[in-house]
């Protein structure tokens, strides 16, 4: 027996020391404690109980009874440890006699602990009497005694059955008429004098004694084995009638609540308690030592499968050549350390594998302050799904087998997986190379070109492996991956999720070379990036994406217009200028049907949302290209001294989650704080089956989810992202950085861009019509919502915050009309671009908080309905072809010209 480990016993069977204590406490509760209003804790203990007789209904005549005086004596074991903290408030065993010492321990009534068995006290406890005068029964306020005058067998102890009797009832309603029988005819009657009265009966420090083991005899029927339901609070009183039981679920735990007046409780709001008899605080036993140890398999996590007799571990939907991780978990209601282990000889096989422990067992830790009523035990499993292109696989059952060392109870599970086929995407990117790339992207001090290579850098950088990616070029013409001058790259795959893949140094190299020549045919660049897709045999990729980059007008043929007809796959275009300097009509005429969309820069300033814009823009199209979701995506600006903590929610529809952090210096530190507190760093990422990439201004952190190794598992909840500034390489940077940027720097400190991706369940698709390019025309919002391929009906709200072209804000609110779609209109009155920052807030289909965002953007002008510089094909003039194709001629013509030349030169 451990002193201080939080479980109460038998009294006369601690040390004597350890009663000494317990007796010594009591002492001070009386004399040394005190509430506000000057009353001991000891003489408040009176107060409560003669409460509980006079307000509302009286607990001692209802079903309240053996949940109240639970209460009081867990109340009272919190104010022994406040005089010390390793007591616990044990129980006298009624089926004993308290005067005799039983083999191994001691009697109860000595002059030295409990004081006189019969007649007043007189030693210890002399001082212990009624606060309101005298009692009936003995004439005085003293506290007395007449042990074993009646309810008493021919031997001395208590004329009581033994605890099994009351114990065999299996419903609450019997179970509790048998306890409360044993504690009024008997207990009380036994120890006779002040325990005789109601009224009186705690005055005397016995009565705890009394109703410890009152709920004892009740925690040891709550935990017998098999029966975890009677210590659930919606099914720990089942069997009640109505009436009752609706008053142990409404009716509040008094005094403690503050509402009968009685102090300190009912002007110190700080302390009360408004809990009911279902609260899970008086419902869970506390620890005795005759406790049962119950273990159960938790439904939620694990299902039972009554064909197998086993309890189930799902892998449900995992992406191929993803590994995930599952538990089975044990639930363990015990007052002793319990090791939870794979059996020996029932080892899973592959692909299923155990992940943690990898050797040795997981201990249950007994819970010495009794805060927490249960313990889960984890054993961690995890699953690979096969290669690409394998899906859908079903996986299973495989059998295992675990153990509890101590008790030698075994509990069977089954693994079961599913993979499914995470599409791959081929990703043409068509950029335009004409010679107005060199001109200022605005004000930022960018040039177009410079903006590009930034973007395009960013969408190589963090493309996700087994998708491909191709880079072709185009001015006056477009020039295929292989063209001796101006050729790139022929759609490769990506191999890794690592910035060393090598198609990602290569696309880098390619786009790093990308320069400005000649004029703009925007048909021509988006004709070659069709045919660089044709050219994939079939099956390579499950679905293929165009995103053109322009700066500028088309003013060379081939036009859109006349390649429109060729594109059938998700279309995305980015004009990187206003809604006059790009083919805007044309640009969105030609997206709005191919799944994919039109976005506009505008002209770009030094402003953080400028500055980030169009690496926004393709961070967003490639989570629109491979169905990932944006959970969260702000800018900001963070100094040395500062730490930010960005909230985002995750569900159980996550799949998986990239944080993706720009900064525009590399002196920024990421880390991922999850729903239980743990940090995520690049050191410690290992831990958690995390990983992370940096390179120059860009840094990702991926992990699975759940998260791997965690407990409690890890996945839905409040998860935070959390930026701080590197100090070292800060004062690296302020140095290097002379001037502007390095001024810039220390005054404002780094800017960043936090873009929280998930590949998800839970998907948001939103889209904008417009009914027309001029002023007046109606822009509508459109947003789909669906989780597990089902409508999110009735339970989110979607908005768009609206920056109109003279950048004033607005709000507009998506009705929800169909179950899962939300819609809006305007009226752009105003010239220019407007932009839509949609945003998602609801709860998925388990009442988790879920959050989406999406960016759109629309623009109207005058004579925006008309195809750009008027005539025919499609907005290029008549002029426009004739001149292409005189330039054509007049270049033929002079290539042939200096054959000649050379010809006779060389004759001579």
């Amino acid at each position: 027996m451990a002193l201080g480990d939080g479980i109460r016993r038998n009294i006369a069977m601690v040390s004597d020391a350890e009663r000494t204590r317990f007796i010594n406490a009591i002492l001070q509760l009386d004399t040394a404690k005190f509430y506000p209003d000057g009353v001991s804790y000891w003489d408040k203990q009176e107060d409560i109980h003669k409460n509980a007789h006079f307000h509302n209904v009286d607990v001692h005549f209802g079903p309240a009874f053996t949940p109240w005086h639970r209460v009081i004596v867990n109340r009272l074991e919190e104010l022994l440890r406040e005089v010390d903290p390793a007591l616990s408030l044990h129980y006298w065993d009624w089926t004993t006699d308290p005067r005799v010492a039983p083999p191994g321990g001691a009697a109860l009534f000595t002059d030295v602990f409990m004081d006189n068995s019969n007649g007043d006290v007189s030693h210890l406890l002399k001082n212990f009497e009624s606060s309101e005068g005298a009692e009936l029964g003995n004439g005085h306020n003293k506290v007395w005694r007449n042990v074993g005058a009646t309810a008493a067998k021919g031997d001395g102890t208590p004329n009581l059955a033994v605890d099994a009797t009351i114990l065999s009832n299996t419903d609450w309603p019997s179970f509790v008429t048998a306890l409360k029988a044993a504690h009024d005819n008997t207990a009380h009657s036994y120890i006779g004098g002040t325990l005789t009265n109601p009224h009186y009966s705690f005055h005397d420090p016995f009565v705890f004694l009394v109703h410890s083991n009152l709920d004892r005899i009740w925690a040891q029927w709550q935990t017998q084995p098999g029966h975890p339901e009677r210590m659930v609070p919606a099914t720990a009183y089942a069997g009640l009638p109505p009436a009752d039981a609706t008053q142990l679920a409404t009716e509040l735990v008094e005094p403690w609540a503050g509402d009968t007046g009685l102090e300190p409780w009912a002007s110190n709001p700080t302390i009360q308690a408004k809990v009911t008899y279902m609260d899970i605080s008086v419902v869970t036993p506390p620890c005795y030592d005759t406790n049962g140890s119950d273990f159960h398999i938790v439904a939620s996590e694990n299902p039972f499968n009554s064909a197998t007799n086993r309890f189930q571990i799902i892998f449900n939907d995992v992406p191929e050549e993803e590994t995930t991780w599952r538990a089975a978990v044990v639930r363990v209601y015990s007052c002793m350390d319990s090791t939870i282990r794979v059996k020996p000889g029932s080892d899973v096989v592959a692909p299923f594998t155990i992940v943690f422990p990898p050797y040795g067992d997981v201990i249950a830790k007994h819970d010495p302050a009794g805060i927490h009523p249960y313990t889960d035990v984890e054993i961690w499993f995890s699953y690979k799904a096969d290669l690409v292109g394998t899906a859908p696989q079903n996986i299973g059952p495989v059998n295992t087998t675990l153990e509890c060392v101590e008790t030698g109870q075994t509990f069977d599970f089954e693994l079961r997986a599913n993979s499914i086929h995470r599409q791959t995407v081929a990703v043409q990117l068509a950029l335009d190379q004409s010679y107005s790339m060199t001109d200022p992207a605005g004000s930022s001090g960018l040039t177009r070109l410079q903006v590009l290579k930034d973007a395009a850098s960013l969408f190589a950088n963090v493309i996700q492996k087994n998708n491909g990616i191709g880079i072709i070029r185009f001015d006056d013409d477009a020039y295929p991956p292989n063209d001796p001058t101006y050729g790139a790259l022929a759609i490769s795959k990506i191999n890794i999720d690592d910035f060393s893949d090598g198609v990602r140094i290569e696309a880098l190299k390619q786009i790093g070379l990308h320069g400005a020549h000649g004029n703009t045919s925007i048909g021509d660049g988006l004709e070659m990036a069709r045919n660089q897709l044709n050219t994939l045999p079939p099956g390579s990729y499950d679905q293929k994406a165009i995103i053109v980059l322009t700066d500028g007008l088309q003013n060379t043929l081939k036009s859109i217009e006349e390649v429109s007809d060729l594109i059938d796959d998700r279309t995305f275009a980015v004009g990187l200028g206003t809604e006059t300097q790009v083919n805007t009509l044309e640009l969105y005429n030609l997206t709005k049907g191919s799944g994919g969309y039109l976005l506009l820069s505008g002209l770009l300033s030094t402003d953080i949302n400028d500055m980030f814009r169009m690496r926004k823009f393709f961070l967003q199209i490639l989570a629109s290209v491979t169905n990932t979701n944006i959970v969260k995506d702000p800018t900001g600006y963070i100094n040395v001294g500062t730490k930010i903590k960005i909230p985002f929610p995750l569900t159980l529809a996550d799949i998986n989650c990239r944080v993706i952090l720009l900064v525009d210096y590399p002196v920024v530190n990421l880390s991922v704080e999850t729903p239980t507190g743990a940090i995520i760093t690049m050191a410690s990422a290992a831990t958690f089956g995390a990983t992370f990439n940096s390179q120059s201004g860009t840094t990702t952190c991926s992990f699975n989810l759940p998260l791997a190794f965690t407990h409690p598992p890890v996945h839905s909840g409040g998860w935070y992202v959390i930026l701080e500034i590197d100090g070292v390489e800060y004062k690296r940077y302020s140095h290097m950085k002379e001037g502007n940027n390095g001024s810039s720097l220390y005054a404002k400190g780094a800017r960043y861009c936090v873009s929280v991706h998930s590949y998800s369940n839970l998907r948001m698709q939103c889209r904008l019509d417009q009914s027309g390019m001029t002023p007046g025309s109606l822009m509508t919002l459109r947003a789909s919502l669906k989780e597990y391929d089902l409508p999110v009906a009735h339970r989110a709200v979607v908005s768009a915050q609206v920056e109109e072209p003279d950048h004033s804000t607005t709000t507009l609110l998506l009705a929800e009309g169909d179950p899962g779609i939300f819609q809006a209109g305007m009226i752009a009155s105003m010239s220019g671009i407007y932009r839509f920052r949609i945003v998602a807030e609801g709860a998925d289909y388990k009442g988790v908080p879920f959050a989406r965002e999406q960016i759109l953007t629309g623009a109207v002008f005058q004579g925006g309905d008309q195809p750009k510089g008027g005539g025919d094909n499609g907005g290029i003039s008549g002029s426009v072809r004739c001149c292409k194709l005189t330039l054509r001629m007049l270049w033929a013509i002079l290539v042939v010209a200096i054959l000649i030349l050379l010809t006779l030169f060389f004759k001579r």
